[in-house]
């Protein structure tokens, strides 16, 4: 199977990638029925017997769907077997039950997006001294020991890159909030966390008021931020961090009479928001391609289960140069954040 490519603008997934993708969801539909689905005895491994297991924070979001994508294909091209989880309830437990059953079934590496990131870190030691290699992947447990983050953006760069582009909209005065769909989940209060220090650094005539908590609930975020706007009569900007609260937000600004009196941003997926675009509710949101974040993780594990070399500018075979952060060399960067704009969001037709 030739190298499957997410990394240009208006990419569609082949539709053999979409039928092999819907049978494996037919196939492991048992997975999501209790704590000792996705058994790799089950799934069987590929070409290599190698067995991948990816956990998502939560199921049923387009964001992790497309993650799903990139990971399948990655996986049919390497020739090993991908368990992906799907996990109905964004507690810790539910996480941590997915590591313990896949440690007992021996699988070759672990990759999860950590919802409660302290709450792994038994389990990640279980898994690596039962031989298992534990990566993170869209969110860090820094100090859970994985061996490997994936992180789709620097931390930093985005936090800031958020923050500049809603006080540029505000011409850098008034009151600002945030909306955020938890405050456990490591990536978005990090990002969160540089917006606010960039705010204190760069924009004194700026006052952060409030922060409401979404619950990665679409239909949340819209009460929730119609509330914010009762509450904060004067507000004059939302910086939204993550893939639901950004329409659900764009929806409260429509039916609150707020399009045009308060700024939005954030990150989250192209489809859902191509009519708040191009229907004025919002200047920008950012993101990446999370497709290319399923396909780099999947590589990367398979490669740490080889016994590969990943270092800082190394080629990873059929994927290309490696970035680290600065900060952290156990942290690879996967892309520059996207700005997307009613300019430019019809180039990323993602079918999502």
């Amino acid at each position: 199977m030739a190298h499957i490519s997410f990394r240009r603008p208006g990419f569609q997934i082949p539709l053999l990638t979409v039928l092999a993708v819907a049978l494996f969801h037919i196939g492991c539909a048992e997975q999501a029925g209790g704590p000792e689905a996705g058994s790799a005895a089950a799934v069987g491994g590929g070409d290599d017997g190698i067995v991948i297991a990816m956990l998502p924070k939560l199921t049923n979001i387009a964001y992790f769907d497309a993650c799903h994508l990139g990971a399948q294909a990655a996986a049919e091209e390497l020739g090993v077997a991908l368990i992906y989880d799907r996990p109905t309830g964004r507690s810790g437990p539910v996480q941590t039950t997915s590591i313990a059953t896949w440690t007992r079934q021996g699988v070759d590496a672990i990759c999860v997006a950590p919802n409660q990131p302290k709450t792994i870190r038994r389990f990640v030691e279980k898994a690596q001294a039962a031989g298992i290699d534990v990566l993170t992947w869209d969110s860090d447990a820094p100090d859970s020991g994985r061996s490997l983050m994936v992180n789709q953006v620097d931390d930093r760069r985005l936090g800031e890159l958020l923050m500049d582009e809603i006080a540029r909209q505000m011409n850098e005065q008034g009151e600002w909030a945030i909306a955020i769909a938890s405050l456990d989940a490591a990536n978005l209060n990090t990002w969160k966390d540089y917006a606010i220090a960039r705010a204190e650094a760069q924009y004194p005539n700026m006052t952060l008021v409030d922060t409401v908590v979404t619950k990665e609930d679409e239909n949340e975020a819209r009460r929730q931020v119609e509330t914010l706007l009762n509450v904060h009569p004067d507000l004059k900007g939302i910086i939204a961090f993550d893939s639901n609260s950004v329409p659900g937000a764009a929806e409260a600004l429509k039916r609150t009479g707020k399009v045009g009196q308060v700024a939005l941003t954030g990150n989250t997926t192209p489809g859902k928001m191509r009519h708040y675009i191009k229907d004025g509710v919002l200047e920008s949101f950012f993101l990446w391609d999370p497709r290319e974040l399923g396909e780099l993780t999947v590589r990367l594990a398979v490669a740490r289960v080889k016994g590969e070399e990943i270092k800082s500018r190394s080629e990873l075979p059929g994927y290309g140069e490696l970035h680290f952060s600065d900060s952290d060399p156990t942290v690879v960067i996967m892309a520059d954040p996207i700005r997307f704009t009613k300019e430019n969001i019809d180039e990323y037709d993602w079918g999502f």
